[in-house]
């Protein structure tokens, strides 16, 4: 069941800041758990969208020995079938990306990761979370550490399943590029359409955001969401999707602030990400975006 899709807040990019369309936008923002965010001048989406026309393919090499969009099945912890959904994703975080990926998808994806930090700043301003203690109870993701994952998203219409399951995102900020409807959020127990806006990124908050806000009096919300079974018009392409997301690193704690401005550890990342891989997809990765995460550390943008 669902009903006319949901009407979200709508936001540019003004400075280091975001400036929002009517007034009290970024606080109804973040009380919805997502809004829209118009695409910056500049920014070029084909090296994604190529991306997830691609990835699934066998591999092929360009006559001058560049890096090929294709080939992405064969690498393990990279490339994920999601057994019981149309999606199969290549999950990748910093170090990654510079191995695997052209020069102009590199450059695309470093531009969507720095409006996800631009996000989470103005987000914790806007909380009057005190500048002090974002580095701290972000685990460093704030400053270009943490883990910064990119995803592209290709649904598969052979399969009659569900496009992705209903999830919340497990970080703090979330910046997907999407073109085709299928995208649906859980409002008070109904599935809403969130119709793509052309020109514009849908922005949503995760569960360490939610968590990190809880005792706060203007809490963060993390919206739950799913993508339904995704069927194209005939001779149509599939529907894809890529985002970029700003998260703690997979070692160490998740914090929570509280209405006194103190924060305190309240538990394990690790364990969070776990139980949130083990109960969303069911399947055999329940170290999905984990293990990669312990290995490489918390050195630079990943």
């Amino acid at each position: 069941m669902s009903t006319g899709a949901m009407t979200l807040q709508r936001a540019s990019v003004q400075g280091t800041g975001l400036a929002f369309h009517t007034e009290g936008g970024l606080p109804q923002a973040l009380q919805d758990g997502c809004f829209l965010l118009a695409i910056p001048t500049g920014f070029d989406p084909w090296p994604g969208i190529t991306l997830c026309r691609e990835f699934y393919r066998a591999p092929e090499e360009g006559p001058d020995g560049t890096r090929s969009y294709r080939g992405f099945r064969t690498l393990e912890g990279v490339y994920f079938d999601r057994e019981h959904f149309q999606t199969e994703h290549v999950l990748i975080d910093g170090p990654g990306r510079r191995r695997h990926f052209p020069r102009e998808l590199i450059t695309m994806t470093e531009q969507m990761g720095e409006l996800t930090l631009l996000v989470l700043r103005c987000a914790m301003a806007e909380l009057g979370i005190a500048t002090a203690l974002w580095s701290e109870i972000t685990g460093g993701a704030v400053d270009g550490r943490g883990t910064h994952w990119f995803a592209a998203n290709h649904y598969r219409s052979e399969r009659a399943q569900l496009g992705c399951a209903p999830h919340k995102d497990t970080g703090f900020v979330t910046v997907l590029y999407n073109e085709e409807p299928g995208l649906e959020a859980s409002v008070d127990g109904v599935w809403v359409p969130i119709d793509p806006a052309p020109g514009h990124f849908v922005v949503n908050f995760g569960g360490a955001f939610e968590l990190l806000t809880a005792a706060l009096s203007r809490p963060v919300r993390a919206i739950l969401h799913q993508v339904r079974q995704c069927t194209p018009a005939p001779g149509a392409a599939d529907r894809f999707s890529f985002a970029a997301f700003a998260n703690p690193p997979a070692v160490g704690d998740l914090y929570q602030v509280g209405r006194d401005g103190s924060a305190a550890a309240v538990r394990s990342s690790a364990d969070f990400l776990r139980e949130f891989n083990e109960q969303t997809w069911s399947d055999r990765h329940a170290d999905f975006g984990i293990a990669q995460s312990v290995g490489a550390g918390r050195g630079g943008l990943s």
